[in-house]
């Protein structure tokens, strides 16, 4: 397990910089959630995610220095820092994402502040 996974989110991220919004979609199972770093910003099924994905395409630059993906079963956390998370204070410049993957499809996506709260996550076995 893993890199398949891996394999998942990177072509998801990569589908993000590229703006392909019909390749991010086709990656999300239709009732994926992201929960944001607050309980109130969270999105469920593909619509509202793809909502949130479009807006976040309005922007010229990505304003990521760092990327890190991290394998965890099946589970990947993903860090991401640059100055575009540097606005948002209680991120402090960064920002860590957990993605569950099944079946080649992102079911869900918890988001952390820190690496080590998300790798915490990736290694609990409980559904999230």
């Amino acid at each position: 397990m893993g890199t398949r996974e891996l394999e998942v989110v990177f072509d998801h991220l990569y589908a993000r910089r590229r703006r392909d919004a019909d390749a991010v979609a086709s990656g999300l199972d239709p009732d994926v959630i992201h929960q944001g770093v607050v309980p109130s910003l969270g999105c469920n099924g593909r619509d509202e995610v793809m909502k949130q994905v479009r807006g976040s395409f309005a922007g010229d630059d990505f304003g990521v220095e760092r990327l890190e993906l991290m394998a965890a079963g099946d589970r990947v956390v993903v860090g991401i820092a640059g100055p575009r998370f540097q606005d948002v204070p209680l991120l402090d410049g960064e920002i860590y994402i957990v993605f569950t993957v099944r079946d080649g499809q992102i079911i869900r996506m918890d988001d952390y502040r820190t690496r080590e709260e998300a790798l915490e996550r990736a290694r609990d076995d409980a559904p999230a």
